[in-house]
């Protein structure tokens, strides 16, 4: 074999694994997430709001695939709302909690907490490895005092290899992302619907 043709093959070669998948939209489901704390909110109500704040010509994008060179070739799309996926998971850690989920806002007296939760970033993309992002700010209101005032929580999580910018894969470093971030924000959280 020439030379030639080992350079052509190499060549060639090197761009197949640079491109690798890049094309073509993916969808994920993200699933509500449940950490491993233990942690006791009993007989705490609670009314909590989840507001999607990142920029609304991103949604429903959470990522990008890249193909080798780092250029952006398709869109990752969630098939939830953010706002509901971030709402279900702390939710659900509430109630593993034994807190009271009110369903609204009406009639709240001052013994009930209200969680405002802001989501800023909710993203992942993938190059030679996936990394997802979730950050949220979070305030708490009981008895018409700040308890918790605008503080950030951000969870993050890298995952495996890239072969073939799978939506299994960025379904997936994003919940580990999700999870991340609950595990700073729930102790914070159910001390604060406690005080």
């Amino acid at each position: 074999m020439s030379i030639f043709r080992i350079n052509l093959f190499l060549l060639c070669l090197s761009l197949l694994t640079m491109s690798g998948c890049a094309f073509g939209t993916r969808h994920v489901t993200l699933n509500p997430i449940k950490t491993s704390l233990s942690l006791d909110a009993t007989g705490q109500n609670v009314y909590i709001e989840v507001i999607d704040k990142r920029n609304p010509s991103l949604k429903p994008v959470v990522g990008h695939v890249k193909n080798g060179y780092g250029m952006k070739t398709a869109d990752v799309i969630s098939d939830k709302e953010v706002s509901s996926w971030v709402k279900d998971s702390i939710v659900e850690e509430l109630k593993r909690a034994d807190a009271v989920i009110l369903p609204d806002d009406k009639n709240l007296d001052n013994k009930t907490s209200k969680i405002i939760v802001d989501v800023l970033v909710c993203y992942a993309q993938a190059y030679w490895n996936y990394g997802g992002e979730v950050s949220v700010v979070v305030t708490v209101k009981k008895d018409n005092k700040d308890i918790i005032k605008e503080k950030n929580y951000t969870g993050k999580a890298t995952l495996g290899t890239n072969w073939g910018a799978r939506a299994a894969s960025y379904q997936e470093v994003l919940e580990l992302a999700m999870e991340d971030m609950l595990q700073k924000l729930m102790s914070d959280l159910i001390a604060a619907i406690k005080s």
